[in-house]
């Protein structure tokens, strides 16, 4: 039940009265409050609550007590206001991702609930909410020249929506609502027929392999060479379209620049959109879409063949047919026209119908095919979680699939005498051998004794110091290392030559701490994907409080020594400014945009 408290200074007198309950009157219901200065407006407020079941009274908003029907207040209640309102509101969300979140609300969520009270127990119940995706089980969307039922786990994202709202509503502070409704509804099975989306944002549930035949019949009938040229090496690098389109001059390594002497291509950013700024470069999809894909000798060839390594350093590799980014439906014309030219030559099998999409899942497919591991595959596809990638193409592994039917044969009586199989992932094999090196302060593991000595040779020639390499168990590794197998290396890590300037260091007056003129020059180094300082940027900078000191510190790092002087001026000067309001000790932080 209800009840008031009185509040008291420390002299003991009555300032206010607040009145107390447990939300629902359950004994683990949260505490609930409201102060008023008289005691009078408490017991009636109190009185208001246990009347109606220990909940907030209808119509109340906490602090400033009950609003008229009809005033302003009470508009924000309709659900298509609250609901744009929520979207918003929300936090960590790209604009992309907020833009596509908005059409979908207005597609199919505010033709059924736009004016529905938010509040309302009538408008959002099992029942409305059930009738609602039945309805969008049974709508039919267009995927290019399909029209098919709307897959499952569409349906599913729309009602995570919904719900993501309404939760808001109960959480609302007094309560909006008591419970969330969506948390009754029962959704359509994921593995039943239907259109669905990638993670990546094309494909989906019907995934299309290709040969390598077949993809080389689908480049060769492509109406441009860069159509062709980018079929190809999509389906080489098996990154998204967004990644790959990205990629500049300066994310090519050459192999005489990487202590490992092969060739690499950096995926550091990617082709982004937002409503009212149109297609803008971002970052890409996920922290592990930031990687470094070896690239094969055959495509290696053909890049420098076609005078890619010549081109001024920000330059596109792949442009659309008037330069500059390619335009998606641009490509996918071709990419029509390349499939109808390679089933009528009988390079593709009439019943084939790939997107270029396809060429993605081609590539994760032929490496799994051949034996190697989906933490391989993982990492090279850019994926954040290996689930992903072993809920996609696990069904690919020949290997697991041989390991599988061994262990049933056994378990029947049988015993076919094979062996494990020379080629199974090593990260998955217990009684398999990792290769430590203690690279400076960082301890790498690697899958491979070749790997893990030429990265030790390469970190001896940069740093000056050498390196053993040795060799532990799987077992020993996963209990030492956080993260265990996840953490095996397949390749050489990456370095850069990196320039820095700084740190300069100035006084809360603007005087600048002695520390030589050469502090601010730029000095350039190997760093290392493994180390604070690696970046794959033409300039980054930092501004900041040093904690404890009344100390400013100012400096800039990245791929170009130019662009980071410029960024360490901007960066001084920004020091300069903010140096004053050094709270001594305090926690202060000021970062600069990167360039």
């Amino acid at each position: 039940m209800a009840y008031v408290d009185p509040v008291k200074n420390k002299a003991g007198e009555i300032t206010s009265y607040r009145v107390k309950w447990r939300l629902g009157g359950a004994r683990d219901g949260k505490w609930e409050g409201e102060r008023f200065l008289d005691v009078t407006s408490a017991e009636v407020f109190r009185d208001a609550v246990n009347d109606n079941a220990q909940q907030w009274p209808p119509g109340w908003v906490k602090g400033k007590g009950y609003i008229a029907p009809g005033s302003e207040d009470e508009a924000r209640f309709v659900f298509e206001a609250y609901a744009r309102e929520s979207i918003k509101n929300r936090t960590g969300v790209e604009d992309r991702y907020r833009d596509a979140i908005v059409k979908e609300l207005e597609t199919y969520i505010l033709p059924t609930f736009a004016h529905c009270d938010i509040r309302s127990t009538e408008h959002f119940s099992k029942a409305t909410i059930g009738a609602w995706v039945n309805e969008l089980a049974a709508t039919y969307v267009w995927r290019g020249s399909k029209r098919k039922l709307m897959a499952p786990k569409t349906v599913k994202n729309l009602h995570g929506l919904l719900s993501s709202i309404l939760q808001e509503a109960v959480l609302e502070e007094p309560p909006l609502r008591l419970r969330n409704p969506c948390a009754l509804t029962r959704l359509p099975r994921l593995d039943d027929d239907g259109l669905d989306e990638d993670d990546d944002g094309g494909g989906g549930e019907e995934m299309e392999f290709m040969t390598p035949e077949e993809v080389e019949g689908i480049a060769s009938h492509m109406p441009s060479e860069g159509g062709a040229q980018l079929v190809r090496d999509k389906y080489a690098m098996g990154a998204r379209w967004g990644e790959i389109t990205a990629v500049a001059r300066r994310h090519l390594t050459p192999p005489e620049q990487r202590a490992d002497g092969k060739p690499h291509m950096r995926i550091a950013r990617a082709w982004k959109r937002a409503k009212g700024k149109g297609h803008y470069l971002g970052k890409p999809k996920s922290k592990r879409s930031r990687r470094s894909l070896r690239v094969d000798g055959v495509t290696w060839g053909r890049m420098v063949g076609r005078g890619l390594l010549g081109l001024p350093h920000g330059e596109l590799l792949y442009q659309g047919p008037n330069g500059g980014r390619w335009v998606y439906s641009t490509f996918y014309d071709q990419w029509q026209h390349g499939v109808k030219g390679a089933k009528k030559a009988g390079l593709l099998p009439e019943w084939k119908n790939p997107t270029p999409h396809d060429l993605r899942h081609s590539h994760a497919a032929a490496l799994l095919s051949a034996g190697h591991s989906l933490t391989y595959v993982q990492r090279r596809l850019g994926h954040e979680s290996i689930k992903t990638t072993s809920d996609r193409y696990g069904h690919l592994l020949p290997v697991a699939d041989d390991a599988a039917m061994r262990t049933i044969e056994k378990s029947l009586g049988g015993d076919s005498g094979a062996e494990l199989l020379d080629d199974e992932p090593e990260t998955t094999r217990p009684d398999r051998s990792v290769f430590a090196a203690h690279l400076g302060s960082a301890l790498l593991g690697f899958t491979s004794r070749e790997v893990a000595e030429t990265a030790a040779a390469g970190w001896a020639q940069s740093a000056g110091s050498p390196v053993r390499v040795e060799t532990w168990s799987l077992e020993w590794w996963q209990r030492t290392v956080p993260g265990g197998a996840t953490q095996l290396r397949t390749e050489v890590p990456e370095r850069a030559w990196v320039w820095r300037a700084g740190p300069a260091r100035y006084s809360a007056d603007g005087t600048e701490c002695a520390a030589g003129g050469e502090v601010h020059e730029a000095v350039g180094r190997w760093v290392w994907d493994f180390e604070a300082a690696f970046t794959d940027e033409t300039a980054e900078s930092r501004t900041e409080w040093v904690p404890g000191e009344p100390v400013t510190e100012a400096e800039a790092w990245g791929l170009d020594r130019d662009a980071v002087r410029a960024a360490y001026e901007r960066a001084r000067t920004d020091a300069l400014r903010v140096c004053g309001l050094n709270p001594v000790g305090g926690r202060g932080r000021v970062e600069v945009p990167e360039v």
